[in-house]
């Protein structure tokens, strides 16, 4: 268990909030950092991902797509998954 998990004192996955707790940021400014926003300076990106890496930090896809309104996943419907012709295209 590293130093800044301790800090934070869960177990759970980690947020944009605990790593603006452990820096003495706030929320935004790490969203900004992480996403290499050019207002951020370059010893504050370095610092939030040496953190974000600590902790094992991975952005949550879901509420980023809710935000933008849009996914980038693609959907295929199959009538009938034992029909030959699917089968191969599917390569299962």
């Amino acid at each position: 268990m590293n130093k800044y998990r301790k800090q934070i004192g869960k177990q759970k996955k980690s947020t944009i909030k605990d790593i603006a707790a452990v820096l003495g940021l706030t929320p935004s400014a790490v969203s900004k950092a992480l996403n290499d926003h050019p207002r951020i300076s370059e010893k504050t990106k370095i610092a939030v991902k040496q953190v974000a890496q600590e902790l094992d930090y991975q952005p949550n896809f879901l509420s980023s797509a809710l935000r933008k309104g849009k996914s980038n996943l693609v959907g295929v419907i199959i009538p009938r998954v034992n029909s030959h012709f699917f089968l191969r295209w599917l390569k299962i």
